[in-house]
């Protein structure tokens, strides 16, 4: 089943006193690279009056678009942008274009007029990026998509439910959230869900099959249908209960009441496989870290691994992860995958290659986002969890470390294949929200 496509407005703005085929040819090349990867509305000729806006806008709010590109076709009336701005609720990119014959003439005056726009959604509080360039330059088209991702990204979570199922892990401070603050900030809305919903769904739910053929311990040889049977039934009483509401994200207190000391099998295998079956969720209640899963989701498509740094090596620049709880999609070598001879813990390697990790975090009242780079390294790892060795790419690892003991930050990270570091910082710039790239 094909993916339906984000739709996006687009909208090209000038004066008719400029050279208005060209800015009609510009707006034709980006309609048709973003139409590529995007549903996109809008007008198919450059707007020169501010009467022709209302319909526009009426067509965005009825076909409503998660992010606006505002082309500077030319340089335009300043209240055009301004028009828009108040009547659309949606992150914009202002689109500066090159002019064709500089040594000539001035044909456009778009980046004069994109810096009127900018002033003038800064002054109005408007969530905003610029991007700059030629509609058919790859270099372009590059920044465009990277700043579309983003935006779209935020402007998805508004009215995105949350599911908390119990509390916090306890003692576990780090994880406090504000429930008023991620409605504020994100638009997103907290559902509370009783931890006896997932008991209860043990006692009634039968089992859910789970997706390995053969159950390999770590210790040797192989786990008893006894412990397979118990894992099967967090399974199913799980995705019963993730699947009554509608959240598109969930944290959940997985010990102590739950993780199964005195059952054959535990709950933690289950959270791996509910994050292969499209079920995002943060271990012991993180709120916070399930907001930064969603995000890393949105932007990158893949599926994110939530995890502690626990070893630093100075020297190699090293961290070594680990964490239960991950995706066995994200294992090097499926055939490697292990389980501890109670039932509990799921062993693997993370596939190796760039990565980025990242955190949305709270500091006395207000959100900042920390992020950095590195590669997950060929090195097997065997701590009884999933787990990686990974190697920093810009920072040294100890002075990475060092910032984040001395900035106080978080303990719970979250890692996503790829190199999503660009479009953190215009996620970050549009929420207004402070970032950290180390």
């Amino acid at each position: 089943m094909l993916q339906e496509k984000n739709q996006i407005g687009l909208i090209s703005v000038g004066a008719p006193w400029f050279n208005n085929d060209i800015a009609n040819q510009n707006l034709a090349a980006t309609r048709e690279y973003l139409a590529q990867d995007w549903a996109v509305r809008g007008p198919d000729k450059m707007i020169t009056e501010v009467a022709a806006l209302p319909d526009i806008i009426q067509d965005f709010r009825a076909h409503p678009i998660q992010a606006l590109v505002l082309q500077i076709g030319t340089f335009p009336d300043g209240e055009m942008p301004l028009s828009l701005s108040e009547n659309l609720d949606v992150p914009f990119i202002v689109h500066s274009l090159p002019e064709p014959n500089p040594e000539k003439s001035i044909e456009l005056n778009s980046l004069c007029g994109a810096n009127l726009t900018a002033y003038t959604l800064t002054e109005f509080e408007q969530p905003y990026t610029v991007v700059q360039g030629a509609p058919n330059d790859p270099a372009f088209q590059n920044q465009l998509s990277t700043h579309l991702k983003a935006a779209v990204t935020l402007n998805s979570l508004k009215g995105t439910r949350l599911g908390l199922i119990g509390f916090r892990a306890p003692g576990f401070y780090p994880c406090v959230f504000d429930e008023i603050l991620l409605r504020k900030q994100f638009g997103i809305g907290l559902d509370h869900i009783a931890l006896s919903d997932v008991t209860a769904a043990l006692e009634t739910v039968a089992q859910k099959t789970a997706p390995h053929d053969s159950f390999p311990t770590i210790e040797g040889g192989t786990l008893p249908p006894e412990s397979v049977e118990m894992m099967e039934r967090y399974y199913a009483a799980l995705t019963t209960v993730l699947e009554r509401g509608n959240q598109s994200v969930f944290a959940i207190k997985d010990w102590p009441e739950i993780m199964g000391l005195d059952d054959p099998g535990g709950i933690w295998p289950a959270l791996g496989w509910l994050l292969d079956d499209g079920h995002l969720l943060a271990p012991e209640g993180d709120v916070n870290s399930a907001v930064t899963i969603l995000m890393l989701k949105r932007i990158s498509g893949g599926t994110p691994f939530f995890t502690d740094v626990s070893v630093l090596d100075a020297e190699q620049s090293t961290f070594l992860l680990w964490h239960y709880g991950g995706a066995p999609s994200l294992a090097a070598d499926p055939a490697e995958i292990r389980f501890g001879e109670e039932g509990r813990e799921v062993q693997f390697t993370l596939k190796p290659g760039p990565v980025t990790l990242a955190k949305i975090g709270m500091h006395r009242g207000a959100f900042r986002i920390l992020a950095f780079s590195a590669e997950v390294l060929p090195e097997k790892v065997t701590l009884r969890r999933a787990g990686a060795k990974i190697r920093t790419t810009n920072t040294p690892a100890d002075e990475i470390m060092q910032h984040i003991l001395d900035q106080g930050w978080e303990h719970h990270y979250c890692l996503i294949h790829g190199d999503v570091l660009a479009e953190l910082k215009v996620f970050a710039r549009l929420a207004g929200i402070p970032l950290e790239i180390l």
